[in-house]
């Protein structure tokens, strides 16, 4: 029971005699201007410690590394190729000189069929232009009203090569898509060995 009693005192006499910690100003712990006053307690403090290299290198029991500083000579048997531009098998008779100034070039193949709300062509000619284009009236008298169309166009170029255009054509704009074939008066690109 006395050390029940001695506990209790102990306790009021601690808290009578603790810092005033009521929450208003106290000039005792802030000054006079009430602005917190730091201490030092916390602050870092740097110990010098610098890293020292021990030069101790793995030599794999062999001795240290050396390096050979010659440069890497390719094998003598290595094979080298390049690609080169194989001649095609037949001239391209289209671009000749004087083709088409000497020849009138003939349409080998046309068909055409125009209505009211729709229409489609194709023709080819004797030098390999080819073109078709199908097309159907939409949104017929209305504000909207427009043509849209789908078709090709091709044609053999100086180089050989056959160009051909497939396109759409409607309410979105023109929508080409371009494809380059060969044909027997274009050159080949192959790989052929140089040395």
């Amino acid at each position: 029971m006395n050390s029940i009693v001695f506990v209790v005192a102990f306790c009021v006499c601690a808290a009578a005699g603790s810092a005033n910690e009521d929450g208003k100003w106290n000039p005792y712990k802030y000054g006079d201007t009430g602005k917190y006053i730091p201490t030092d307690e916390g602050k870092y403090i740097h110990i010098p410690n610098p890293y020292i290299h021990i030069d101790n290198p793995y030599d794999g029991g062999y001795g240290p590394y050396t390096h050979d500083y010659e440069p890497y000579v390719e094998a003598a048997s290595q094979d080298i190729y390049k690609f080169v531009l194989k001649p095609p098998q037949d001239l391209n008779p289209f671009y000749k000189e004087g083709y088409y100034k000497n020849n009138g070039i003939k349409i080998i193949n046309q068909k055409h069929n125009y209505h009211e709300d729709k229409y489609d062509f194709l023709y080819e000619t004797e030098n390999k232009i080819r073109a078709k284009e199908d097309a159907v009236l939409k949104n017929p008298n209305t504000i909207d009203e427009g043509i849209a169309s789908k078709g090709f166009y091709e044609y053999i170029g100086p180089d050989g090569f056959m160009y051909r255009v497939d396109y759409t054509a409607d309410e979105n704009g023109f929508r080409p898509k371009l494809r380059r074939l060969e044909t027997p008066y274009s050159g080949k690109w192959v790989l052929e060995k140089v040395n």
